[in-house]
């Protein structure tokens, strides 16, 4: 079982604790609950979707790698709902953007079609597995 950071609002945090089931999860709905956590707690992944905090899931990437101490924890941007970001090419910018800031990941969970707890689990246990070893 991992420690997981989710920063959403209410209704995309609802879908990400369903799907993150058996992890121990610390949630936050700003900013200022973020990093509140961050320092007070160890935490494996931080996971925080596009409209985090009126889609501040850009500032809170920024923040976590600007500390030396949450470095280290890899972070993960998710699309979990469909009316965001529906253009392509908005959803392409967010995933280079992640990736330039350093990012572990950009999920964009809402187009998992099959067994999407299932395909999101996979990938975050992919992130969190080698990370846990170092």
């Amino acid at each position: 079982m991992s420690r997981i950071l989710v920063a959403a609002s209410r209704e995309p945090r609802g879908i990400v604790e369903r799907m993150l089931a058996g992890h121990e999860l610390a949630c936050a709905e700003s900013m200022e609950q973020a990093e509140r956590l961050l320092r007070e707690q160890a935490f494996d992944l931080i996971l925080c979707t596009v409209a985090f905090d009126e889609s501040r899931m850009f500032e809170l990437l920024k923040l976590a790698k600007s500390r030396r101490e949450w470095q280290g924890i890899p972070f993960v941007g998710a699309r979990v709902r469909a009316h965001v970001l529906r253009s392509p090419a908005a959803l392409h910018a967010a995933e280079l953007t992640c990736q330039e800031l350093g990012a572990a990941a950009f999920l964009d969970i809402a187009s998992y079609d099959a067994e999407p707890e299932r395909e999101m689990r996979a990938a975050i246990e992919e992130i969190i597995e080698p990370a846990s070893r170092h």
